[in-house]
């Protein structure tokens, strides 16, 4: 059994000497725990008195604080009565304390830049998460399992079942205490441990192992796919866009996974795959995500609208009056026949149905036209902006003028109108 301590040994020396806080609830996992991570860490045990059994789980407080006094171990405790809120609003008991205690845990890190939480998680529990999943439809992602070290936290019991973690106690008389609540089925993970799982290993003995082995294989499937996105979500956040080349190689499982990372619902997966075959211009809305706004299709790449791009930055103006046109022009520069300005000339964001009649031209244009003729990609479009009389459109900036109201050699009220990036 020497190999239990061997693995706290082992996330030692791949954490280094960093601060470390332990759950303890009082159950042979994790005492266990807390009793052989205190030989390689400096550490602080964290316990949950959820007050839904009365005088137990005060006994399991009790027997933590004894343990830690002893040990000389610091111990911080959240006390919260669960019960009196599941009286005054109805939800899954072990949902609900899970949401708790990980509150909890992380308030506590969040104090501790460099820690780490080291919880009891052993085999077993791998097992019946496998299976939670499983009647979940999950991905790979759910169905690989929890890692022994990941998100700043660390599970070293993971390689060994429950009887082996209760036999090294016994040998080394350590104490714990029973919760009798996880013995009623009450709950799918209690009936999976309690009733089905046993039923499937009388039959299927290496049901068990084959399911570690089979999570194993899944969880380096799942780092792949996670290198990969990642490497795809820094192209994303670098340039705003990804080659049709490389999104035509995105599975199935890969855009999950990158739809994970980019903080997007996979409801938008459909849309994604219609998007790939859609023409110029047609984008996705994205919303409740902390990255992106929309997913924009181009020519040969989809752009990627960010959270926190700079956009709509609007042009300024100055206008004055002149006596004379000059002999060379510049774009930055337009002059206007006063006389055939309606009201206060303003700067203003394109829309749909916008028209301009442009120099050369015959007739009247789309603002969308012009902008499709020259080329300017969708995603560029949201920042185009018009310069408007009160009555018409003067100017489509960078790309033409209205020919309405401007000023020619036998123009005498000339307004020129100087524009400022």
């Amino acid at each position: 059994m020497q190999s239990i301590q061997k693995a706290i040994k082992d996330n030692q020396e791949k954490l280094g000497s960093i601060p470390v806080f332990v759950a303890v609830s009082g159950g042979v996992d994790s005492m266990l725990l807390l009793e052989l991570v205190k030989d390689y860490f400096s550490v602080v045990a964290l316990h949950v008195n959820y007050n839904l059994r009365g005088k137990e789980s005060d006994l399991d407080e009790e027997l933590v604080r004894e343990f830690c006094l002893k040990k000389k171990i610091p111990l911080v405790v959240h006390d919260y009565n669960l019960g009196a809120e599941l009286k005054q609003k109805k939800s899954n008991l072990q949902n609900r304390a899970r949401e708790i205690r990980y509150e909890f845990f992380k308030q506590q890190l969040e104090k501790t830049p460099d820690s780490y939480l080291f919880v009891g998680h052993h085999a077993d529990d791998q097992v019946e998460t496998f299976f939670i999943q499983y009647l979940r439809n999950a991905g790979i992602a759910g169905l690989s399992g929890m890692k022994e070290i990941s998100n700043r936290i660390a599970r070293p019991f993971l390689p060994f079942t429950k009887v082996q973690l209760m036999s090294y106690a016994l040998e080394n008389g350590l104490k714990w205490r029973e919760d009798q609540s996880n013995s009623k089925n009450d709950y799918v993970r209690n009936k999976l441990r309690n009733q089905i799982i046993p039923a499937i290993e009388i039959e299927i003995p290496e049901i068990h192992s084959s399911v570690l082995t089979l999570m194993s294989c899944l969880q380096e499937n799942q780092m792949r796919l996670e290198t990969e996105a990642r490497k795809l979500v820094e192209t994303i956040k670098s340039s705003g866009k990804l080659d049709l080349t490389k999104i035509s190689n995105i599975d199935s499982t890969l855009a999950v996974e990158l739809f994970h990372q980019l903080d997007i619902s996979t409801s938008y997966l459909v849309e994604w795959n219609k998007l790939i075959q859609s023409q110029k211009g047609s984008k996705i809305i994205i919303s409740q995500s902390k990255f992106l706004t929309s997913i924009i299709r181009e020519e040969n790449w989809f752009y990627f609208q960010l959270v926190n791009e700079v956009k709509k930055i609007k042009p300024h103006f100055r206008a004055f009056s002149v006596s004379v046109l000059p002999k060379e022009f510049c774009k930055s520069i337009i002059f206007f026949d006063q006389q055939k300005i309606k009201g206060q000339i303003s700067m203003r964001l394109w829309k749909n149905g916008d028209r301009i009649y442009p120099l050369g031209v015959n007739g009247s244009k789309l603002i969308s036209d012009v902008l499709t003729n020259s080329k300017v990609p969708h995603v560029e479009r949201i920042n185009q902006w018009v310069l408007v009389d009160e009555e018409k459109i003067l100017a489509c900036m960078h790309h033409c003028l209205d020919r309405r109201a401007i000023a020619n050699q036998s123009t005498s009220d000339i307004l020129c109108i100087e524009i400022k990036h």
